[in-house]
């Protein structure tokens, strides 16, 4: 009778061989959108602009890009359709990127119609004073198998621009990682379970504030100190074991929320502050290409 460790062999080879399968199928999955990115740079650094802007698009579309790429696409972008003379949709994709980063540089041999539509975004962007940003608040040490508790905050009247908060945890060892997602407001809590303080990990937080295709328009890192000693125990193959993410839930009105923040009154674009009437960005609409927000 053989004996039962090599009974079992056959069985973890074909796990692992099934493990191999799932991997190599979602490889091309996650990088679709990192691919389009790529290509998008690929045909800019060419001269082909339209071709360019078009992949920029549907690179946005796809989601999972970070801040930094998310401003060259809409710098891009927005140069592109100010030379094709669409004043209107240069200057809304340059507010966004401003939105996410108001000190964007933009692409040199840029013409004039971009350069003034840039320079309007950028003093519009300067005009509000704080700009789009992400904090967390976090222990800097937790007890090991204990449920705890993460702060994520973004400025009053921000939360509005984009669409939910992300926020994982990793094991940097193990690379397990858990995730929960909120839609955005100013102020969130996240309550982890204690299956993420392993003891004696150092483990990486990131949290994302993402717009509705998924792109990160702002994120912020910092690490967390489980108390105790790793065992061998935890340091198993490295899997990734996800945590159920919140479901989405429905906004509740609490009153005051975004008018009673730094941006009170946003009319068709136009921003009331102190007696003086600029331009401010509005969450991007479901009927806006490539999820960029609509100006009037």
């Amino acid at each position: 009778m053989p004996r039962p460790a090599r009974a079992c062999r056959p069985i973890r080879l074909l796990l692992a061989a099934l493990a191999c399968a799932l991997v190599c199928l979602m490889a091309p999955l996650a990088s679709a959108a990192g691919g389009r990115f790529a290509g998008a740079d690929e045909a800019w650094s060419q001269g082909e602009l339209e071709k360019a802007q078009k992949l920029y698009e549907q690179a946005l579309a796809a989601g999972g890009l970070e801040p930094k790429e998310v401003v060259i696409a809409y710098s891009r972008i927005g140069t592109v359709k100010a030379a094709l003379k669409d004043s209107k949709g240069a200057l809304s994709a340059f507010r966004t990127a401003a939105t996410i980063d108001p000190a964007f540089k933009l692409p040199a041999d840029s013409g004039p119609i971009a350069k003034k539509l840039y320079a309007q975004a950028h003093a519009e962007a300067a005009a509000q004073g704080e700009k789009l940003s992400v904090a967390i608040s976090a222990p800097d040490n937790t007890p090991a198998k204990q449920p705890f508790t993460l702060e994520v905050s973004i400025p009053g009247g921000f939360a509005v621009l984009v669409a939910e908060v992300a926020v994982t945890i990793e094991d940097p060892v193990t690379h397990k990682k858990w995730e929960k997602k909120k839609p955005a407001e100013p102020s969130l809590s996240f309550e982890f379970p204690k299956a993420a303080a392993v003891p004696g990990a150092r483990l990486k937080v990131t949290a994302r504030a993402v717009d509705g295709e998924k792109n990160a328009w702002a994120l912020a890192e910092t690490a967390i100190k489980v108390d105790g000693t790793r065992s061998v125990a935890s340091m198993d193959d490295g899997e990734v074991s996800p945590f159920e993410d919140d479901k989405p839930k429905k906004k509740e009105d609490k009153g005051g929320g975004f008018f009673a923040g730094p941006l009170p009154w946003i009319i068709g674009g136009a921003l009331l502050v102190g007696g003086v009437v600029v331009f401010a960005v509005t969450r991007p609409s479901g009927d806006v290409t490539v999820g960029a927000p609509s100006w009037q």
